[in-house]
């Protein structure tokens, strides 16, 4: 198993030059304490963040700054929203990305992001095409990438003409490419391809396994030999000297962020996932804490906590542990950052994800 970071940013607003500054400072860490990747958030501006809370609608910008201050750590978008910007526009941003950055430590991440109307309709574009319009700009942006000479584009949600997409990416055809997807078609895409599925940190294990069947099957279709080894998991994850102290250093933090996720709807995806039974339209950190959702406490504890995520999944290649967050005390995260490195990781390094698809699932 591999192991890093999903830096799904949540800091209550100071300058957005000071949460970048403490997301990248997390990157350095983890990139010192040897976790391979670094999946950045694109988060757009929502009413309910205005002066509140920072965001970061473009972390290749990060990613490159990051690229000079580490030396191995892997980055990607987790995800970029492809589906709101023209595809020449994406496809060479990312070349660009991916030439600045160097050394094949760019990950290309797409998917169509938080079900929100927002985002298509503050640039004019129909919420309900957003997966077709996704599906025409992968196809768009792998043939900017590709072509030998200018072409033109005339689909039924992307139009151009004499497009020159340069730079080339770094490697050819492409660098790696990873999506978030709930879509059967496009985990079959993802699986078939070689594509990283990435699966979020609120995602059941029965609701990861039954993607990881169709991921699954589409992978050995397509001649892969492990595809499980190309699934990415988050999780909350969090150590200190037992459950108690771990619970007290981060309830008023998470519970912060909470009442934001249920202005926006999250927590209606949170409670039908877990088959929560609210009192009213309200739900506390101890309460999601109950369902397993976080994995908290002494390295042992975790590491039984994570073992039994994976075993319930029926396995994937590499733990994301969520960062980016405004936790405890920096000093605190840190620690915990530490601990998991030195005493959790070497419990899972040795989980080498191999199975068949569930019968069930077919």
């Amino acid at each position: 198993m591999e192991f890093g970071l999903f830096s799904n940013g949540f800091r209550p607003h100071t300058t957005a030059a000071q949460t970048y500054q403490q997301d990248l400072a997390e990157i350095v860490l983890a990139d010192e304490l040897g976790f391979r990747d670094a999946y950045i958030s694109e988060h757009h501006g929502e009413p309910v963040y205005i002066d509140k809370v920072d965001t970061l609608p473009v972390p290749e910008l990060l990613m490159c700054k990051a690229a000079a201050l580490t030396k191995r750590i892997r980055m990607g978008a987790a995800v970029k929203l492809i589906h709101l910007t023209h595809p020449v526009d994406t496809a060479m941003q990312a070349a660009v990305t991916d030439h600045v950055i160097g050394g094949s430590r760019y990950i290309f991440g797409f998917g169509s992001g938080f079900p929100s109307p927002l985002f298509a309709e503050e640039r004019g574009l129909p919420f309900a095409d957003r997966h077709g319009r996704l599906r025409e700009a992968l196809d768009l942006i792998l043939k900017c990438w590709t072509a030998p000479e200018p072409f033109d584009w005339d689909g039924k949600h992307w139009r151009g003409k004499g497009i020159v997409a340069t730079p080339r990416p770094l490697v050819a055809p492409h660098m790696p490419i990873t999506t978030a997807t709930d879509t059967p078609a496009m985990i079959e895409l993802a699986g078939a391809r070689g594509y990283t599925l990435l699966s979020a940190q609120l995602e059941p294990a029965a609701s990861l396994r039954k993607r990881a069947d169709i991921y699954l099957r589409a992978g050995k279709a397509a001649g892969h030999a492990k595809p499980l080894q190309n699934i990415a998991a988050a999780r909350y994850v969090y150590l200190a000297d037992s459950r108690r102290a771990a619970m007290d250093d981060l309830r008023d933090d998470i519970n912060y962020e909470l009442g934001f996720q249920m202005k926006r709807g999250l927590i209606r995806v949170i409670t039908s996932s877990y088959g929560l039974k609210l009192k009213g339209d309200t739900v506390t950190f101890d309460e999601l804490a109950e369902t397993g959702i976080y994995c908290l406490g002494d390295p042992d504890t975790v590491a039984k906590q994570l073992r039994q995520f994976y075993d319930e999944t029926g396995g994937f290649g590499t733990l994301l542990i969520v960062a980016g967050k405004k936790w405890a005390t920096p000093e605190k995260v840190a620690r915990s950052m530490r601990l998991f490195m030195e005493h959790v990781a070497p419990k899972l390094r040795d989980l080498t994800p191999v199975r068949d698809p569930d019968s069930v699932a077919a």
